[in-house]
């Protein structure tokens, strides 16, 4: 049985401008909504490999594109499931670089801030539940690749090594590969 996680491709609307908090908002909704930036291209030779495997996606336009472009194929499965965990938009009197923002808010996510958006611990819940399907896909057609985000990607990596799988690749990095297995 094999998973494979693969970050997706750098984003369209991956720019750092500097932004107030409503900027900051506006600059999350166009990063979620991006395709990959046509700069950002695979080695198609790495993802050769993986042309049988059943593949999964997150339901975000970038993921889904990501699996296009690498397996020259649609998804197989979508789902909100393999979202990114939500970058939090708190109100705060800055102006700061877009990705600032997200390290900022991501940190007082993580320590409990509350917002209208999906709480840390859900998040994680979600992870749990995305690294579940997983494996009961992949008992079933023993071979999966799914297309999802960087910090999804670092919960469900954590929830396949708790469940007996082994790592036996790991990249964080836009197209990264995450590989694990069990016998």
């Amino acid at each position: 049985m094999n998973i494979v996680l693969v970050r997706h491709g750098r984003p369209t609307g991956a720019e750092n401008q500097k932004v107030n908090s409503a900027g900051f908002g506006r600059w999350v909704k166009r990063y979620n909504h991006s395709l990959v930036d046509e700069s950002s291209k695979p080695d198609l030779s790495v993802f050769h490999h993986y042309q049988h495997y059943y593949a999964v996606a997150s339901d975000l336009p970038r993921a889904v594109h990501s699996c296009e472009i690498a397996l020259d194929r649609s998804p197989s499965l979508q789902s909100s499931q393999f979202r990114e965990m939500d970058i939090p938009r708190y109100k705060l009197p800055f102006k700061l670089n877009a990705w600032t923002w997200v390290y900022l808010c991501r940190a007082l996510w993580t320590v409990g801030v509350p917002g209208k958006f999906e709480s840390y611990r859900e998040a994680k819940i979600r992870a749990k539940r995305a690294a579940n399907q997983l494996i009961a896909l992949a008992e079933t057609e023993q071979n999966v690749i799914v297309f999802a985000h960087g910090y999804i990607n670092l919960h469900m990596r954590k929830q396949l090594r708790q469940r007996g799988f082994t790592q036996t690749e790991k990249s964080s990095q836009y197209w990264g590969i995450t590989a694990f297995n069990k016998p």
